[in-house]
Protein backbone atom coordinates (compact mmCIF):
# COMPACT_ATOMS: atom_id res chain seq x y z
CA UNK A 1 0.00 0.00 0.00
CA UNK A 2 1.25 3.65 -0.97
CA UNK A 3 1.46 5.93 2.24
CA UNK A 4 -0.71 8.88 1.89
CA UNK A 5 2.36 11.18 1.79
CA UNK A 6 3.94 9.44 -1.30
CA UNK A 7 1.23 9.27 -3.43
CA UNK A 8 2.12 12.16 -5.14
CA UNK A 9 5.49 12.67 -6.12
CA UNK A 10 8.10 14.09 -8.20
CA UNK A 11 8.12 11.38 -10.68
CA UNK A 12 3.81 11.53 -10.80
CA UNK A 13 4.24 14.67 -12.00
CA UNK A 14 6.89 13.51 -14.20
CA UNK A 15 4.59 11.34 -15.75
CA UNK A 16 1.59 13.71 -15.47
CA UNK A 17 3.28 15.78 -17.65
CA UNK A 18 4.55 13.59 -20.21
CA UNK A 19 0.94 11.89 -20.29
CA UNK A 20 -0.82 15.42 -20.83
CA UNK A 21 1.70 16.32 -23.39
CA UNK A 22 2.94 19.23 -20.80
CA UNK A 23 6.21 20.63 -21.29
CA UNK A 24 7.12 22.47 -17.81
CA UNK A 25 10.90 23.31 -16.65
CA UNK A 26 11.87 21.14 -14.20
CA UNK A 27 11.50 24.03 -11.18
CA UNK A 28 7.66 23.93 -12.30
CA UNK A 29 7.13 20.55 -11.89
CA UNK A 30 8.65 20.37 -8.57
CA UNK A 31 6.46 23.46 -7.40
CA UNK A 32 3.25 20.99 -8.15
CA UNK A 33 4.31 18.21 -6.11
CA UNK A 34 2.75 19.90 -2.84
CA UNK A 35 -0.44 21.29 -4.31
CA UNK A 36 -1.53 18.08 -5.86
CA UNK A 37 -0.92 15.72 -3.26
CA UNK A 38 -3.23 18.34 -1.36
CA UNK A 39 -5.90 17.99 -3.55
CA UNK A 40 -5.56 13.84 -4.03
CA UNK A 41 -5.65 14.06 -0.23
CA UNK A 42 -8.91 15.74 -0.19
CA UNK A 43 -10.53 14.02 -2.97
CA UNK A 44 -9.69 11.04 -1.03
CA UNK A 45 -11.18 11.94 1.75
CA UNK A 46 -14.09 12.96 0.30
CA UNK A 47 -14.63 9.92 -1.30
CA UNK A 48 -14.24 8.04 2.06
CA UNK A 49 -16.93 10.46 2.94
CA UNK A 50 -19.30 10.29 0.06
CA UNK A 51 -18.96 6.10 0.48
CA UNK A 52 -20.45 5.82 4.23
CA UNK A 53 -23.75 4.55 3.87
CA UNK A 54 -25.74 7.69 5.42
CA UNK A 55 -24.61 9.73 2.98
CA UNK A 56 -25.56 7.90 -0.22
CA UNK A 57 -29.12 9.16 -0.11
CA UNK A 58 -27.97 12.63 -0.92
CA UNK A 59 -25.61 12.03 -3.66
CA UNK A 60 -26.46 14.06 -6.67
CA UNK A 61 -27.91 11.93 -9.81
CA UNK A 62 -25.97 12.86 -12.91
CA UNK A 63 -28.40 12.46 -16.24
CA UNK A 64 -26.67 12.39 -20.06
CA UNK A 65 -29.44 13.21 -22.25
CA UNK A 66 -27.48 12.10 -25.30
CA UNK A 67 -27.00 8.65 -23.89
Amino acid sequence: MVKKEEMVTRETVDRLCVLADLPLAANRRDKLVAPLAGLVAAANELSRKMAEGGRRGVLPITRFPER
